[in-house]
C-alpha cells in the first residue's frame, strides 16, 4: 500500500460528492460552492441556513491530518490513507453521470455503476469520523487479525504506533477516546489492505456477500427532480448515509447528486418465510438462482423526497449539506443570519 503524500486536508465526504451538489458547479473547481446547513432541531426537521454564500467545497466536510496514522517530523509527508479512498472516489463520477443516463436510456446494463457506486459510497460510513464507535462494532472482531505479507505487517505496526500529534486534539472535538481513534485507523487499514495484488479487500468482499447473498434481494430505488420541481434540493449528510428503514433491514440512502440520490435494500427470502410461511422447496429454488440488481427509476417523487431528507436531518451528526436552499420536508430558517455577509 503506498500511503506517502502531502495531503493534510482530508476529506471524509469525497469533493466529488459535494461537487455533484455544487451550488454553482459552472465555476472552477477551487471556487466551486455547496450550501451548508446546521442542525437545529431533529423532531421538527429543522435546519438553519449558515450563510447565504455557502461554503468552499475545497475546505468542506474535511479535518488536518483525520486519517493520517503517522505524520513525519520536519516534513510536509504523512502516511494516511488518501491514495486508497481515491482509487474508489475516480470513477464515481463517471458511474454516477453513466447510471442517470442508462436510466434515461432505458438500459438494463447497470450492475457496474450499482456496485461501484455503492462500494464508493458505504465507505463514506467506514471512514466517517463521527460514526467512529458505530464502526467499532461493526467490523472490531477484523481487529483479531494482523496481516501475514512482512510489509504489510511493517505498515500495519506503523498504524498502531505511528506519530500522531493531531490524535490529541481531534480524540476532543470528536467525541472518542485515543484507543479508539487508534484502533479505528487500524481497521481501515485492515479493510482496505489487498495483499495478493488484484484481489479483493475486506471492503469489496463485504459488498460482494451483500449483493449475492444466496437468501438475499437486492433492490436498488433511484430517485431524481427535474423540469418544474429541479430546484428541489436532495441533502447531502455529513455522515455520508443514512439508514432508510429500521433494523432488522439493511438499507442505506445516499446522495447522487444536487437533483438525485438512490436507496439500496437488502432484503432477505427468511424474513419473508417468517412473514408469510413460504414452502421449503420455494425458498431452496430461490437460494439456487443467481442474484441479480432490480433497479427501480422514479421520477419527480416529491413525498420520498421530504422523507429522504428528514431522514438526513434526523440522523446527521450536526449538519448538512445542499446545492439549493428548497429542502422539501425540512424547515430552514434563515432569521439568525447576519444582515450583511
Amino acid at each position: 500500500m503506498d500511503n506517502a503524500n502531502d495531503a493534510a486536508n482530508q476529506h471524509y465526504v469525497s469533493q466529488v460528492e459535494q461537487r455533484l451538489n455544487a451550488l454553482n458547479p459552472n465555476a472552477e473547481p477551487s471556487n466551486q460552492r455547496i450550501y451548508s446547513f446546521t442542525l437545529a432541531d431533529r423532531e421538527t426537521f429543522t435546519l438553519t441556513l449558515d450563510s447565504v454564500r455557502g461554503r468552499l467545497i475545497s475546505k468542506n466536510l474535511a479535518l488536518r491530518d483525520l486519517f493520517s496514522f503517522e505524520v513525519i517530523p520536519e516534513s510536509l509527508l504523512r502516511l494516511n490513507f488518501e491514495t486508497q479512498f481515491q482509487q474508489y472516489e475516480a470513477t464515481l463520477e463517471a458511474n454516477t453521470i453513466a447510471l442517470l443516463k442508462k436510466l434515461d436510456d432505458g438500459s438494463r446494463d447497470l450492475k457496474k455503476e450499482i456496485l461501484e457506486i455503492f462500494v464508493a459510497k458505504v465507505m463514506n460510513f467506514f471512514r466517517n469520523p463521527y460514526s467512529v464507535p458505530k464502526v467499532l462494532n461493526t467490523i472490531g472482531p477484523l481487529l483479531r487479525y494482523e496481516p501475514t505479507d512482512p510489509e504489510l505487517l511493517t505498515q500495519y505496526k506503523a498504524v498502531l504506533k505511528g506519530r500522531k500529534p493531531q490524535q490529541a486534539y481531534l480524540c476532543a472535538q470528536l467525541g472518542i477516546t485515543q484507543e479508539q481513534y487508534r484502533m479505528w485507523l487500524a481497521a481501515l487499514f485492515l479493510m482496505f489492505m489487498r495483499p495478493p495484488p488484484m484481489e479483493v479487500n475486506f471492503l469489496e468482499g463485504t459488498v460482494k456477500q451483500l449483493f449475492e447473498n444466496p437468501s438475499g434481494f437486492p433492490m436498488v430505488c433511484v430517485y431524481r427532480y427535474n423540469g418544474e420541481h429541479a430546484e428541489n434540493g436532495c441533502l447531502v449528510c455529513d455522515r455520508g448515509f443514512t439508514n432508510p428503514t429500521p433494523e432488522p433491514h439493511l438499507s442505506f440512502n445516499f446522495n447522487l447528486t444536487s437533483r438525485a440520490f438512490v436507496t439500496y435494500m437488502f432484503g432477505s427470502v427468511d424474513h419473508l418465510n417468517d412473514c408469510i410461511g413460504a414452502p421449503p422447496a420455494f425458498l431452496e429454488s430461490f437460494r439456487r438462482e443467481p442474484k441479480t440488481v432490480r433497479v427501480l427509476h422514479f421520477t419527480n417523487d416529491l413525498d420520498a423526497l421530504a422523507r429522504y431528507n428528514q431522514n438526513v436531518v434526523y440522523q446527521c451528526h450536526h449538519a448538512a449539506y445542499s446545492s439549493s436552499r428548497i429542502i422539501p420536508g425540512v424547515r430552514v430558517d434563515t432569521a439568525k443570519l447576519p444582515k450583511k455577509l
